[in-house]
């Protein structure tokens, strides 16, 4: 039984709630009864539809339990394989208290860690809105402009460029809110002297896309180096992405290179992670990551340097990993 709408619509194209069940090779989709007009869209494959009260003959009376049940009958110590990272708790319970469940979530996450040629064709469609926004946002800057009315104006520009919906609210910081990695936009206005950190990523038919750029709005010669160590440091961290690679060395080399600047305490989060249904999924490119980088797999690069109450550099790009040089999807330039 495949569950949460991200792994749903990676294995049928379907997006909406229910689940994808596999009894003995029969392949259903099962949908509660107001998403009937989309999953009748998904092709070739079987939908069923439920309900919590009896409406129709074709409608199953009852959950999402109940209609895995009636189409795959259970019997004692059938074994049901669960993405138990994705279901909710009264499901699992509901599901617990039928079969033995055998939970798959990592396997399926390394599944979708690798990228096939349409996926990464979506992912490059959601780059482009992403770009037009960044690159609105760095010609927009302006005394007095709020964080807000900025993240403001790069949404409308990933809308207008196409995209569906957004990865993640966007992140607009000024000044000392830059020392926030995740800040939420506030009223603060932009003042002479500040660092901008402009955290965006647009989606596009499913699928998303993540890039960071720190603009220096006549920042000081400290402010400077900050942003120089921290583009060097994601330099030669890229260097080193190329299938085969662990995960950690991408990391490793990143926080090294900060470190040796006398930063080392204000990197705070990790290197990156993949891209793709979700903003956030496998890979994960920490220090203790197990993860081996693999052709196919999409990424981000983003190391960072946050001084609390005054300043925060983070630069990010996402890139392909190929057998050699990884293939890096940029969005404006990355130089003072």
């Amino acid at each position: 039984m495949i569950l949460g709408e991200p792994n749903v619509f990676y294995f049928t194209g379907y997006r909406g709630a229910g689940g994808l069940l596999d009894c003995d090779g029969n392949k259903v989709l099962l949908a509660p009864l107001l998403e009937r007009n989309r999953a009748l869209k998904v092709k070739g494959i079987d939908v069923k539809l439920y309900y919590p009260f009896k409406i129709d003959d074709e409608v199953i009376e009852g959950n999402l339990t109940t209609a895995m049940k009636q189409i795959c009958k259970p019997s004692p110590n059938d074994q049901v394989l669960v993405d138990v990272g994705y279901v909710p708790t009264e499901i699992y319970i509901q599901l617990n208290s039928i079969y033995n469940i055998k939970n798959i979530t990592q396997e399926i996450l390394e599944t979708r860690a690798i990228k096939d040629d349409q996926e990464i064709e979506m992912i490059k469609l959601a780059q482009r809105a992403t770009a037009e926004a960044m690159k609105k946002a760095g010609s927009s800057l302006d005394k007095d402009m709020t964080e807000i009315e900025l993240a403001g104006l790069i949404d409308m520009t990933m809308r207008r460029e196409g995209a569906e919906d957004y990865a993640f609210p966007s992140i607009t910081a000024f000044g000392e809110n830059a020392a926030e990695p995740h800040h939420i936009p506030t009223m603060r206005s932009l003042k002479s002297g500040d660092t901008v950190v402009v955290d965006i990523g647009a989606k596009y038919q499913g699928y998303s896309f993540d890039s960071t750029r720190t603009f220096l709005y006549n920042c000081s010669e400290k402010a400077k180096k900050v942003y120089e160590t921290v583009l060097e440091a994601q330099l030669e961290a890229i260097d080193t992405v190329r299938e085969g690679v662990e995960a950690s060395t991408v990391d490793k080399v990143a926080r090294s290179r900060i470190e040796r600047a006398g930063y080392g305490k204000y990197f705070v989060h990790s290197t990156g992670h993949g891209v793709g249904i979700e903003v956030h999924e496998n890979p994960t490119i920490s220090m203790r990551s197990k993860d081996l980088l693999k052709e196919g797999m999409v990424i981000t690069v983003e190391p960072g340097i946050y001084i609390e109450n005054e300043l925060g550099v983070r630069i990010e790009d996402t890139l392909i990993v190929r057998k050699g040089k990884p293939e890096v999807l940029e969005t404006v330039y990355k130089a003072i």
